[in-house]
C-alpha cells in the first residue's frame, strides 16, 4: 500500500520540472498494473468466497427440506391408501351383514318351514346391494 501514499520517482521528477525518463514511466505503469491486478484478484476472491458460501447455504437448505418433502408425500400417500382401505372394509362389513341376514332367513325357513317373507326381504336386499355396487 506504500505505492499509494508516497509520490513515485516519476511524480517527484515531474514536480521538480525535470524531464521524465521512459524507464521510470514503464516502472510506474508496471507498479500500477501489479496493484490493479492485485485489487481485481482480491475482489474476485472475495466474490467467489461469498458465492460459495451462498451456494453451500442453499444446498444445505435444500438437503434439509428434501426429507421433509419426501416424508410429506409418503404420509399423504399412506393417508389416501388408509382412506381407500377404510371404505373397502366398510363395504365388506355391509356385504357380510346382508349375507348373514340372508343366511338367518334361510335357516329360519328351514326350521319353521315358513318365513317366506324373510326370504323375500333377504333376496331383495341382496339384489339391491349387488345393483348399487
Amino acid at each position: 500500500m506504500g505505492w499509494l501514499c508516497r509520490p513515485s520517482n516519476v511524480e517527484q521528477t515531474a514536480l521538480n520540472g525535470e524531464g521524465v525518463n521512459p524507464m521510470q514511466i514503464q516502472a510506474l505503469s508496471f507498479e500500477q498494473l501489479v496493484g490493479t491486478v492485485a485489487v481485481v484478484l482480491l475482489l474476485v476472491g472475495v466474490y467467489n468466497t461469498i458465492m460459495n458460501a451462498i451456494k453451500t447455504a442453499r444446498e444445505e437448505k435444500r438437503l434439509k427440506e428434501q426429507p421433509v418433502n419426501t416424508l410429506e408425500h409418503t404420509v399423504d400417500d399412506h393417508t389416501k391408501k388408509l382412506q381407500n382401505d377404510h371404505e373397502r372394509i366398510t363395504q365388506l362389513e355391509e356385504s357380510n351383514r346382508i349375507i348373514m341376514r340372508a343366511l338367518m332367513a334361510v335357516m329360519s325357513h328351514e326350521v319353521n318351514g315358513n318365513s317366506t317373507e324373510k326370504l323375500q326381504t333377504s333376496m331383495d336386499e341382496i339384489q339391491k346391494f349387488l345393483i348399487e355396487r
